[in-house]
């Protein structure tokens, strides 16, 4: 039988584990449909950075779009993890605004394009296998 229990955790809980990652999850609707990809991200303030390329679906979507970021780990072999989800809209990063770090791609090529996702909301939940 399989035991454990979610537990919520509090806004203060999923922006430091927010900040503790470098890899999500962006979930959005774009001309293709639902579409969930992950890239590098850092944390700027209230705000989630995004890298991308030029000419990709991110990078096409206007600014207010709604979006979807989530993060997570998750260890199989204790069942316990947990997950955050941010809910938000995007901007174009202000090439005039100062961010104290910038997301390095985890593959190689050129992703120029900085977005901004402005966080809404902010959920999350912690797993535990006992």
């Amino acid at each position: 039988m399989v035991q454990g229990h979610f537990e919520q955790l509090d806004a203060a809980e999923c922006a430091q584990l927010l900040r503790e990652a470098s890899i999500g999850r962006v979930a959005f609707v774009g001309p293709d449909g639902m579409t969930v990809l992950p890239l590098a991200y850092a944390v700027d303030g209230e705000d989630i950075i995004l890298r991308t390329a030029a000419g990709t679906q991110l990078a096409s979507l206007g600014a207010g779009t709604p979006v979807a970021f989530e993060v997570d780990e998750f260890d199989p072999e204790v069942r316990n993890g947990w997950s955050v989800l941010a809910r938000g809209r995007l901007g174009v990063l202000d090439p005039s605004r100062e961010v104290r770090e910038v997301p390095e791609p985890f593959v190689p090529g050129e992703r120029e394009v900085l977005v901004t996702l402005a966080v809404e909301s902010l959920s999350g939940r912690a797993v535990s296998g006992d």
